[in-house]
């Protein structure tokens, strides 16, 4: 069983190593995002995500939580997507002393853009399978996604 194991774990390294490569790839990432600003790299556009799923502003420290940067960082960060114009700041009316960062108009239709382009590009790998196979994919997809979140934790805190 553990020779087993071992073999599907090699195996699962390479495909997602794969997997990795591709969507990481420049020319896709052009493809999915055309259209956008040049200089939307791929830290400010987990940023904008981040921004996105959050109604009423995020802190600066869970910006940099969630894009996996440091607080100074994610400041510089949010210094450059404000001169873009696709997020502010404000302080929050509780506690005059902190200051949240939102998404202006023109940072939501971007968001909604870059996840229209996604959705239409998973659609399309989707179409490549099976009606059954589709849901199996999104269902384990989501479930490695969790045990990778998991285990990436617990590597973390050792």
């Amino acid at each position: 069983m553990d020779r087993r194991l071992d073999a599907l774990a090699r195996d699962l390294s390479d495909s997602w190593h794969e997997l990795g490569r591709v969507l990481a790839s420049r020319r896709l990432l052009a493809s999915l995002h055309g259209g956008t600003s040049p200089a939307l790299s791929p830290t400010r556009r987990k940023a904008l995500d981040v921004l996105a799923r959050e109604s009423g502003g995020v802190r600066v420290g869970e910006l940099a939580r969630g894009v996996g940067v440091d607080e100074t960082t994610a400041t510089r960060l949010v210094d450059r997507l404000a001169a873009d114009g696709l997020v502010h700041r404000r302080r929050l009316e509780s506690d005059r002393r902190v200051t949240v960062v939102e998404l202006t108009a023109a940072g939501t239709e971007l968001v909604d853009e870059i996840a229209r382009r996604r959705r239409d590009f998973f659609r399309d790998v989707l179409r490549a399978l099976e009606p059954d196979e589709r849901e199996e994919l999104v269902r384990l997809t989501a479930r490695a996604a969790g045990a990778l979140r998991s285990t990436t934790e617990e590597l973390i805190r050792r």
